[in-house]
Order: structure tokens, then C-alpha cells, then sequence
């Protein structure tokens, strides 16, 4: 009698992005912790789609603006796409496939869930469905490994700071806002102030979304030995000031940072930075209420809670349904 070895099957996985890093990250999180060997397509969202979604489903919309060798490829069995502006490529990739390819689609796309195999969308989003996953915050790639590994690279850059070490997460304009100069002097000048109060250093990075304004004005609390900011270049220490760090104060600006912070089990602030949607405001409610995070107030505070660890999660209930799928 023959002895057959049953082998895993492993199946190919796509991502696909026009470069934003905030929805490129999550993707590539839930790719790495469904443990896919996934690989990353650049493309230019078509215009269409954006707007309306759904009528990729159609023949004669393409999959984007610009696909790039996407269309002389064959289908992947799996992809991953995160934002509304990504929804109509799924939807016209999957068409393509003739429906074989397996759609993986994160935040809340405003369109029936149908036109997905799977939704992940934050818990403050209204969307609700047998193939919709919620989650609490942003999917990340934050784990205590990470955190460790990266915080080595950047022992010697923090080596003279002074007391415990704040890592200072700021984010910049939105769509909705533009950061003026009076809310950059009050952060500005309340971080200073806490550092001296507080006998701590800070670690500040800034991101895409912090102007020049923003950046020179941080810039100059580096008279204050105890204060390092970080502003473009290479290495990038956020990651690595966050494993550094004592505790953590974010603008509230933006989800995925908090998401991000929320991932450490380390105090987090939260700084109010500009006009909050209702959206963000909702889920910054939701971390104070958990006990994971607090509003910024001038005072160095020490609490513990259960941190954020949304991607593994989701990642072991998406498996379970690949794997009754037998598409892994």
C-alpha cells in the first residue's frame, strides 16, 4: 500500500495599494498574521470605482486607473484590500477570477457586504453582517517582539534622556482639518511643560501628515536636553520609541496611531489635535471607557490594562473560515 504525505496547500495572496501607508500597513498585518507569503500590487485606484464601488462588478470597468502586470497575471486565491478607494478594485479582481478569488476586505466600504467574502470593520462603524468582523481599532503589526527587537536599534539614541521616557506619536492635517498655528504653540508648549513637570523625556515622531510648521515648531524643544525629535530619514525609531518607552502620548488625529499605541499595554494620552470626526471621537471613547486610554492632562499617570491585540484575533477567526473553505 502506497503512504501518501498530505501536503499544506498554500495559497497565493495579493495586497493591493496606491501607497498609503495607513491602509498598506493593516493589509499587510492581518497578510502576516494569517501567515500568507502574500505579495504587494501598486496601483491607481480608477476614478469610478471610488465613487461608485459597485459597478466594478460590471464588464468594462477596469480594476484601476493603473494596474500595472496585474491583468497578465493570474488571479491570487486570496486578497487583501483596505479602504472604501480600494473596494471597487476588489470587487472588479474578483469578478475577474470568475468568483474564485477569495476577498478580504478591511474597514467599512459603504456598500453591501455581498460584494465581499469578508468585511473587517471597526466596532464603531453601524455596518453588521454574517461575513462582517468587527474589530477595536485598527489592525497592526504591534507585538512585544516587535517592540523588543526595535527598541535594540535604538538604545543609544535615548541613552542620555533623563527619568522615564514618553514616546510622543503626532500626526498633522486630515481631510476634514488643517492643524493652525495656535493648536501647534498649545501642543508645543504643553509637552515642554510636562517634561519639566514630570521629570521625563520625551521621543517625538512626526508623520506624512505633520507640516512644516508643525515640524519646526517641535524642533525647537530639543533645547530641552530631555527632548529628541525625530521629523524624516532613515531609521524611522517610531517603532522603536514606542518598545523604549515608559508610556505613550498621541495626537488624536488619527485611529491607527491610537490603535497602535493601544497595542503596547503601556499608559496612553490622548491629545486632542484639531476637530475630531464623530467616527474617531466614538473610538477614543471606547478606549477611555476600557481603561486603556486617557485624555492628556499634564499629569504622568501609571495604569494597567489588557492591550489591543486585534490583528491575532481576527487572524484565528479568519483562518477557521479559510480552512472550512479549503482554501488553506
Amino acid at each position: 500500500m502506497e503512504n501518501f504525505i498530505e501536503t499544506k496547500r498554500i495559497p497565493t495572496c495579493w495586497i493591493l495599494s496606491d501607497g498609503t501607508i495607513g491602509m498598506e500597513l493593516q493589509s499587510i498585518a492581518l497578510a502576516e498574521a494569517l501567515d500568507l507569503n502574500y505579495e504587494k500590487k501598486i496601483i491607481k485606484p480608477y476614478w469610478l470605482n471610488r465613487i461608485l464601488p459597485t459597478l466594478a462588478n460590471f464588464p468594462g470597468i477596469p480594476l484601476a486607473a493603473e494596474a500595472g502586470e496585474i491583468l497578465s497575471l493570474p488571479t491570487p486565491n486570496i486578497l487583501i484590500t483596505c479602504g472604501r478607494r480600494h473596494a471597487g478594485a476588489s470587487i472588479a479582481l474578483k469578478r475577474r477570477s470568475k468568483n474564485l478569488t477569495y476577498t478580504i476586505h478591511i474597514q467599512d466600504p459603504r456598500i453591501n457586504s455581498k460584494h465581499f467574502d469578508l468585511l473587517i470593520i471597526p466596532e464603531h462603524d453601524p455596518s453588521r453582517g454574517s461575513n462582517i468582523i468587527t474589530s477595536k481599532g485598527s489592525l497592526n503589526r504591534i507585538t512585544p517582539s516587535l517592540l523588543e527587537n526595535e527598541a535594540r536599534l535604538f538604545i543609544k539614541e535615548t541613552q542620555t534622556l533623563k527619568g522615564k521616557k514618553v514616546a510622543v506619536n503626532i500626526g498633522g492635517n486630515t481631510k476634514n482639518h488643517t492643524i493652525d498655528h495656535i493648536m501647534i504653540k498649545k501642543l508645543v508648549v504643553s509637552l515642554n511643560q510636562f517634561s519639566i513637570d514630570n521629570n521625563c523625556s520625551l521621543m517625538i515622531t512626526t508623520s506624512k501628515r505633520s507640516n512644516r510648521l508643525l515640524q519646526q515648531e517641535l524642533c525647537s524643544l530639543t533645547r530641552n536636553p530631555n527632548i529628541i525629535v525625530w521629523t524624516s530619514g532613515e531609521p524611522n525609531p517610531y517603532l522603536g520609541f514606542l518598545g523604549i518607552a515608559d508610556s505613550v502620548i498621541v495626537t488624536s488625529d488619527s485611529i491607527n496611531m491610537i490603535s497602535e499605541a493601544c497595542s503596547t499595554g503601556k499608559p496612553v494620552y490622548i491629545f486632542p489635535f484639531g476637530k475630531d470626526s464623530k467616527r474617531r471621537n466614538k473610538f477614543i471613547q471606547s478606549m477611555e471607557t476600557a481603561g486603556i486610554a486617557r485624555y492628556f492632562n499634564g499629569k504622568s499617570e501609571n495604569w494597567d490594562y489588557e492591550p489591543l491585540n486585534e490583528t491575532k484575533r481576527i487572524a484565528i477567526i479568519i483562518k477557521n473560515r479559510l480552512k472550512a473553505e479549503n482554501i488553506i
